[in-house]
């Protein structure tokens, strides 16, 4: 598959431009950054083909497969409709866009134009993750409790970042960085169907929250609480799946605990990219549907939008059906 990279900011050359190059099969052919001088220095370090400065450049070159969007959240939409529009499939980062009315714009864009559309929720392509999933639904911790999950890193950001901006972000770390686990919720336990939301800015006085805090309600009935923060500098990322016959902790081991039997063992984990990157080359030959799709990015956006509507107005809110 050749990519085409819309957006080449540091995502892009720390993760996803790596990771499409270590996979056989896979290139970058063109990259796209507003600066012409940055897009072919840019593309010289990455091995593409071009750098160029426009999406109109990017979208012109015949030899580009698909495109990875990675642009600023509140010009996704029109990215995205520009790539159907050029009949090449569409990966999109996350958050899909800024509202969930948006997304259903996207979705219907690339129905319409016949191409696959991915979502970045890059988690559902980690083995360790489908692994969990397996014994979840194999019914192995017998019937599912509660899902708590921590993510805590030291993410400081320059004051001009378009991430601080919510008119072009849509949020802070809820929208950036727990929408990950609210997903990995989603795939590893089913529909969240109602959460309650917190969020604080009080390290860096962001004009968006540092960090998020929640609660949601699962479809089934289990419960999962989430606390994602850009303030703590040794912290770390923990997940914790609970059920009626065994629990399994997850952070750089695996412990997996039913009655007195105990099994534990160290993780690899992968890079970020490369199973989402696979499974969405895939489906664009085979019609599949991606592991995180279009209606994934859109059900992440209502459950975005339903957290912050809870801190708005201190209630639990139900969160809207998919569609």
């Amino acid at each position: 598959m050749n990519w085409g990279i819309l957006g080449a900011g540091s995502v892009a050359q720390r993760r996803v431009m790596p990771a499409i190059n270590a996979l056989e099969g896979h290139a970058v052919q063109t990259l796209m950054v507003r600066d012409a001088c940055r897009a072919r220095d840019l593309a010289a370090s990455h091995g593409a083909s071009n750098g160029v400065s426009s999406v109109e450049a990017l979208l012109a070159d015949e030899t580009i497969d698909a495109v990875y969007v990675s642009s600023p959240v509140v010009h996704h939409r029109d990215h995205v409709l520009a790539v159907a529009q050029a009949g090449k499939h569409v990966l999109c980062e996350k958050p899909m866009a800024m509202s969930s009315d948006t997304c259903r714009d996207m979705i219907e864009a690339c129905n319409n134009a016949g191409v696959t559309l991915g979502t970045c929720y890059v988690l559902r392509g980690w083995e360790i993750y489908q692994r969990i999933r397996d014994l979840i639904r194999n019914g192995d911790l017998g019937t599912l409790i509660e899902l708590r999950a921590h993510l805590a890193k030291w993410t400081p950001r320059e004051a001009d970042e378009w991430r601080l901006d919510p008119a072009r972000s849509g949020g802070g770390v809820l929208i950036d960085v727990a929408t990950h686990y609210l997903d990995l919720f989603r795939f590893l336990a089913g529909e969240i169907v109602r959460v309650a939301y917190m969020g604080s800015s009080r390290v860096f006085d962001w004009p968006v929250e540092e960090t998020a805090h929640a609660l949601v309600a699962f479809e089934s009935g289990c419960h999962g609480s989430l606390t994602a923060t850009c303030t703590v500098p040794n912290g770390g990322n923990l997940l914790e799946v609970y059920g009626s016959e065994g629990s399994l902790f997850l952070g750089k081991t695996l412990r997996i605990v039913r009655g007195d039997d105990v099994v534990e063992e160290v993780v690899v984990f992968p890079d970020y990219y490369s199973g989402i990157l696979t499974d969405f080359a895939h489906c664009t030959k085979t019609s599949n549907t991606p592991i995180a799709s279009g209606l994934d990015g859109l059900r992440g956006t209502q459950i975005v939008e339903a957290a912050y509507q809870s801190a708005r107005e201190q209630k639990i809110v139900t969160v809207i059906s998919v569609g």
